[in-house]
């Protein structure tokens, strides 16, 4: 399981900075994307140097609300913004460290999106998108006592946040005509009514995750956790001229020269491990037969 785990993270800092040097990234890019190597080496060496005889597995599953912030005023003043609720799933593993810190690592998907009225709201188009996610945070955790005999905590953690965008699909709804579905389509261009085509797009998108929540143990090795997480997104999603779709009043009035902003609540089972002490009861358990 280790040996799987530190050869995932070998793999996994190889790529990240093959693709760093590859991309064209802004300065925040590439400052968290810096962070994501850093903390990714890091985790390699926690692993070789023997810190993972303890850490946790687990999985979490959360509902999100993702809001659309524009890039320029004058798309901002002809466009009107709700949020898009969504969801989101991943596995966990971390990592305990000294004085009540630990490092988590993520990765999972998410279903977020956007939700864009213009033409002074006679057009509405309900976008939806689906991510593969990754994150890793540095945690500190707090003492906490609601109960006599229930082990609590509360914590706040903070890290980089990685998206891939991978597929898309929307809804664009008129006051004077029939509701029009579609699905996204990368790299391509077209007229099928069906289609969103979307060009010179960032499908790698960047965030700082800020989070707090709390945990409670239901078994001596075995915790609920709950965690309230904004993710501050950073990257746009392209530019002003990035989406077409073969209609004459929609043309121009779909940017995506903005990020998303997402505010997640989940909750999470977490296992945790020693291996130290399952080596110790195989010698004893042998010891014993013999």
């Amino acid at each position: 399981m280790v040996w799987a785990v530190s050869t995932f993270f070998n793999k996994l800092n190889g790529l990240l900075i093959g693709f760093f040097f590859w991309q064209n990234l802004s300065n925040f890019e590439t400052v968290i994307f810096r962070v994501l190597i850093i903390f990714s080496m890091l985790t390699r060496l926690s692993i070789s140097e023997g810190w993972s005889q303890k850490f946790s597995l687990g999985a979490k599953a959360g509902i999100l609300a993702a809001y659309t912030n524009f890039a320029d005023e004058t798309v901002k003043s002809r466009s009107s913004v709700l949020p898009k609720l969504g969801f989101s799933v991943a596995g966990i593993i971390d990592f305990p460290l000294k004085k009540k810190y630990s490092f988590q690592t993520e990765l999972g998907f998410s279903q977020q999106g956007r939700i864009i009225s213009f033409n002074s709201d006679q057009q509405i188009n309900n976008s939806t998108y689906y991510f593969a996610d990754m994150a890793m945070n540095l945690r500190k955790t707090f003492k906490l006592k609601i109960k006599e005999n229930v082990a609590t905590d509360w914590f706040v953690n903070i890290g980089p946040n990685i998206n891939y965008w991978i597929a898309g699909k929307g809804t664009i709804a008129t006051n004077y005509g029939i509701p029009q579905d579609y699905s996204i389509a990368f790299d391509q261009t077209g007229t099928a009514y069906d289609k969103m085509y979307v060009n010179n797009s960032n499908r790698w998108l960047f965030g700082l995750n800020l989070g707090f929540g709390f945990s409670a143990n239901t078994r001596k090795n075995q915790k609920i956790v709950t965690e309230i997480r904004l993710t501050w997104g950073q990257t746009y999603l392209g530019t002003n001229t990035s989406a077409y779709w073969n209609n004459i009043s929609f043309q121009g009035q779909e940017s995506l020269k903005c990020n998303l902003k997402v505010l997640n609540f989940s909750v999470a089972y977490i296992l945790d491990k020693d291996l130290r002490l399952a080596k110790k009861g195989k010698t004893t358990l042998k010891k014993n037969q013999k």
